[in-house]
């Protein structure tokens, strides 16, 4: 009734596990979630799957938090979620909608950090384009972004992930990334956390498909790529060859032999989670 009646302010709907966020409807994901519940729906069991109970997870582009929330209570009070937004308007609602969530017992720490991650350690320009209004997640950094449709440019303070845990000793269990074609720089920045295998579980997001220079740079340290495709009964872990008809979502981990039997179980499980 909200959608038919195309009422345009923003409402408080509760995710199916349990947790509340702001959604509004003249946006992509807040449309998506007043109509259907969820946004994107392989990629939140993918790392509802993946995450262990106390676990570190990272959420590299965490827009509103959608992802940031179910990593938050998929990995429990004893873990931790890092939640990395660039744009600093997004960044102050996800930073309120964290703060709300906090008072769920059940879930784990959220820091929120209004950071771009990329390669190199200062500042860059985030490209706002005329699809922002209607897609809040199509801010991006990336240099191939069309200059035509540019319409703002904004200062924004950039990190490397090799930077942010220089001194971390724990691992990172699941590690999510869409950042509008800028995955492969912040992927470069992070190349002593590659290379000692401190992320096992990669989420990215590749437009260019398979192979792309992404996939070569993780597949260089040992990760096996996989397709993720919304399968009738469960999520599908398929060959990056696959052909695409829909989001181009990938899963790179070093270890393929425990991402394949998580995702044996049929269903949906983030239906389920409250």
């Amino acid at each position: 009734m909200w959608i038919f009646s195309r009422n345009p302010k923003t409402k408080k709907v509760a995710l199916p596990w349990g947790m509340k966020i702001n959604a509004c409807p003249r946006d992509r994901i807040g449309s998506s979630i007043l109509k259907t519940g969820t946004y994107d729906t392989v990629l939140l069991e993918c790392l509802s799957r993946l995450i262990n109970s106390g676990e570190i997870g990272l959420d590299i582009g965490a827009n509103h938090g959608l992802m940031t929330s179910l990593m938050a209570k998929s990995s429990g009070p004893k873990g931790e979620v890092i939640a990395f937004e660039a744009h600093p308007e997004i960044f102050c609602i996800l930073k309120e909608n964290a703060s709300d969530w906090r008072e769920e017992l059940s879930i784990s720490k959220i820091k929120t950090e209004n950071l771009a991650v990329s390669d190199h350690l200062g500042h860059a320009e985030l490209f706002i384009t005329n699809e922002f209004e209607s897609n809040q997640g199509s801010a991006s950094m990336s240099e191939s972004s069309d200059s035509n449709k540019i319409i703002d440019r904004i200062n924004v303070k950039t990190t490397t992930l090799d930077t942010y845990f220089r001194d971390m000793q724990e691992y990172i269990g699941v590690c999510k990334i869409d950042i509008e074609g800028h995955e492969k720089a912040a992927l470069d920045g992070a190349k002593e956390l590659l290379n000692q295998k401190k992320i096992r579980d990669i989420v990215y997001e590749d437009h260019m498909g398979y192979p792309s220079p992404t996939s070569d740079l993780l597949e260089h340290y040992g990760y096996k790529i996989f397709f993720l495709r919304k399968g009738l009964f469960k999520p599908l872990l398929l060959s990056p060859n696959t052909a695409r008809y829909e989001l181009p979502n990938y899963l790179a981990t070093i270890d393929p032999n425990r991402a394949v039997e998580r995702f044996n179980k049929i269903g949906y499980t983030i239906f389920a989670r409250q």
